[in-house]
This record gives C-alpha cells, sequence and structure tokens, in this order.
C-alpha cells in the first residue's frame, strides 16, 4: 500500500510522459528510418561505400554541416512542439534559441563528430543505425535536458 508520503515513481524521476513521447517518436521517426535511408542508401551513392579518409571525412561533413543543422536537429524540435500543441514557428524559434545561447550545435559536433567517424570508418553498415541508436540513448537524454530548460 502506498502512503501518502511517498512520491510516485513519475514524481521521483521526473519523468515527463509527452516529452518521452516526443523523443521516442523523433527517434523512431528519424533515426529508424531517416538514417538507415540516409546513411546506408544515399551517401553511399554521394560519397562511396569505401572507409577511406576521404569518404569517411566527407559523409561526416555532410552530417554535420547539413544534416544536422538543417534536418536532424530541427526535426526534433518540430515533434515535440508538435506533441506539446505548439507551432511549427514554435519549434524553430526554441531551436534557434538553443543553438544561438546553449551551443547546441557546439555539443553535438563534440560527441557525434567523432562517432560518426567510428560510423563510417570501422562499424560495418549493417550495424550503423543499431551503433548510432546505442549512442543516440546518451545524447536524448543531453538533449531533452537542453531543450526542456526552454519548454
Amino acid at each position: 500500500e502506498k502512503n501518502a508520503e511517498t512520491p510516485s515513481l513519475r514524481k521521483t524521476l521526473d519523468v515527463d510522459p509527452r516529452r518521452t513521447l516526443a523523443f521516442l517518436l523523433y527517434g523512431g521517426l528519424y533515426q529508424g528510418v531517416c538514417q538507415e535511408f540516409i546513411y546506408n542508401r544515399l551517401f553511399p551513392v554521394i560519397f562511396g561505400s569505401g572507409t577511406g579518409a576521404s569518404v569517411v571525412l566527407g559523409k561526416v561533413a555532410a552530417d554535420m554541416l547539413v544534416l544536422t543543422p538543417l534536418l536532424c536537429l530541427p526535426l526534433a524540435y518540430v515533434v515535440k512542439s508538435l506533441v506539446f500543441g505548439r507551432s511549427f514557428q514554435d519549434a524553430i524559434v526554441r531551436y534557434s534559441d538553443d543553438v544561438m545561447n546553449k551551443a547546441l550545435l557546439l555539443r553535438f559536433w563534440g560527441l557525434w563528430g567523432p562517432v560518426q567517424c567510428l560510423t563510417f570508418g570501422v562499424v560495418p553498415t549493417h550495424l550503423r543505425v543499431s551503433f548510432i541508436s546505442c549512442v543516440s540513448f546518451f545524447w536524448l537524454i543531453i538533449l531533452s535536458t537542453i531543450s526542456s530548460r526552454s519548454s
């Protein structure tokens, strides 16, 4: 029997079901579907399928400088805004604020630059999305913390 002084599990862990849903949707849609296509189908066509330095650096640069600021991170903010009943414009404002005032891209690049070098240079193609998903578990905790401050 739960007494009135015992905090609920939700309060103890400070879990927000809507925020959890937003990151679950983002992880499933972007990482599960988009990254599989981009990294394993599109990038080999554009950059080649080898693991030489020029191929790996081309893939990492495209990911860090194009996909991340224009698709990956904005999409996380859009999904979260939709789950919370906010507008697309609100998502972009929050994303821009976190980039400009909370060093979001610098934090992303600090973790994901080296990770993506491993992804494209060492990890076998069929394990890339799984590898990224494992690292993403920790990244989403960081991203959730950064983005929740502006919720």
